[in-house]
């Protein structure tokens, strides 16, 4: 993060201490300072993007872009069952992100970090969601320019995909913000990497047992970690 962004970071959290916040909140105002702060970068980027593809043929489809063979798939998706999919896609909520993850994660081999773009498009092509919400352009345009040229599509991005596909388009920055603060790169926020966020951002002191507590009120699974499903229902399900 930039000198200027743990400065404007710095000066929501003085801001905060004016309203005389409990520590909880005045943690919660801590990560929700990051995430508005992340989005702002990535929102023009985002809003350029989408104006200059309104006049523009999509780019023919890559070979690393093509779905893969479903059949080489570690195909599992018979954890999570059609009816909880349909569930899911008709009604986009907290319950819905959880069950994606599922079906997610049910596709990820044995030491395997994260799906790859080709395994990834193939999912979401299996789910039906093949195109951006105004069905003028394939998804996997969208979710290549997400991504860059990363060969990996982190659960994230995935779901990000998904909520762009269905007119419901999560705001980029809790994604960036989640994955700022996600350092060794598990897709979950443990104890260290929330405290560490928070001493780079305040001059508070904070204890261990402080950043505990604010995990166990996030943590729906209690496996002491907050992933990205429980952030989203913590900071912007809620909103």
């Amino acid at each position: 993060m930039s000198l200027g962004g743990i400065e404007a970071l710095q000066e929501a959290l003085k801001e905060a201490k004016k309203s005389e916040l409990s520590d909880f909140k005045f943690q919660i105002v801590v990560l929700q300072a990051l995430i508005s702060l992340k989005e702002s970068h990535v929102s023009l980027r985002s809003r350029l993007y989408n104006v200059e593809r309104l006049d523009q043929e999509p780019p023919s489809a890559t070979q690393e872009d093509a779905p893969v063979d479903h059949s080489s798939m570690n195909n599992k998706s018979e954890k999570v069952d059609d009816d909880r999919l349909k569930a899911a896609r008709n009604n986009f909520n907290e319950d819905a992100v959880k069950i994606y993850q599922e079906y997610y994660s049910d596709h990820l081999s044995e030491g395997q970090p994260a799906l790859t773009f080709r395994q990834t498009v193939s999912l979401l092509t299996q789910l039906d969601f093949k195109y951006y919400g105004d069905g003028k352009y394939p998804l996997s345009h969208y979710l290549r320019e997400i991504v860059g040229n990363a060969n990996s599509v982190t659960f994230p991005n995935f779901v990000q995909a998904i909520s762009m596909s269905i007119s419901k388009p999560i705001p980029l920055g809790y994604k960036e913000g989640f994955e700022d603060m996600d350092q060794d790169h598990n897709g979950k926020l443990d104890a260290k990497e929330v405290f560490n966020m928070m001493k780079q951002v305040s001059d508070s002191c904070y204890s261990w047992a402080d950043v505990e507590d604010f995990l166990s009120s996030m943590d729906m699974d209690q496996d002491g970690k907050m992933d990205y499903a429980e952030m989203l229902k913590a900071f912007y399900f809620t909103t």
